[in-house]
């Protein structure tokens, strides 16, 4: 699947400390799904962008209009905009790159937020006949849970889905439909460490990649 170009390259680091968080889901195959952020303040008419599964944040767009019925922007550098009305806890709107595509954002609660701790990408190798096959585990923050999905950047395989999907300061697990594939690991010093099964087990620790936000 090497649909990951969109966004990719543009979503840098930058700071601005949101009054709201606002994220969707935008589906660029079917069944595979991009989170798209939006920290939005309008007090200080500010808003920045997040790409929370490609460890992206906090970038400004080209223009922006943000007030308490509608947000919008546009940013030339990647060529997409979007529009969207706000609907009480929802903003609904369309998401335009080359295509229009719909998309609805949800504004965390107070308990998505706390989630935010275990937002990231974590990496790890899988030992395949001696051989280390990176995997990234990217975890994203969506209203009321996750969206999760994982990465093996040496297949050029990128958003392979993730099904069941649990965290704590404890353990990890997961499980994969789409490769028939799952995990559960205990957090250790190195990480969440744990087994890989597809097929046959695999020793496999996940740590967590710190964003510089700044």
């Amino acid at each position: 699947m090497k649909w990951f170009t969109i966004l990719v390259s543009v979503l840098m680091c930058g700071s601005v400390n949101a009054a709201d968080k606002w994220r969707g889901l935008l589906e660029i195959q079917p069944n595979v799904f991009l989170t798209i952020g939006l920290n939005v303040d309008i007090t200080k008419n500010e808003m920045t962008l997040d790409s929370p599964n490609q460890g992206s944040f906090g970038k400004t767009p080209t223009e922006f209009t943000v007030s308490e019925t509608k947000i919008a922007f546009k940013d030339t550098r990647i060529q997409a905009e979007f529009t969207g009305e706000i609907e009480g806890d929802k903003l609904v709107g369309s998401f335009t790159q080359g295509r229009v595509m719909p998309l609805t954002l949800h504004k965390l609660s107070e308990q998505d937020l706390m989630s935010l701790e275990f937002e990231g990408s974590y990496f790890g190798d899988l030992d395949l006949n001696g051989k280390p096959l990176p995997v990234v585990v990217q975890v994203a923050v969506v209203a009321n849970g996750f969206y999760t999905s994982l990465d093996s950047p040496a297949q050029q395989s990128f958003g392979i889905p993730l099904n069941e999907f649990t965290i704590d300061n404890k353990r990890m697990t997961f499980s994969s439909n789409m490769i028939g594939a799952q995990f559960e690991g205990q957090l250790g010093k190195e990480g969440y460490q744990g087994k890989f099964v597809q097929g046959f087990e695999m020793p496999l620790t996940l740590k967590k990649n710190v964003f510089n936000t700044l």
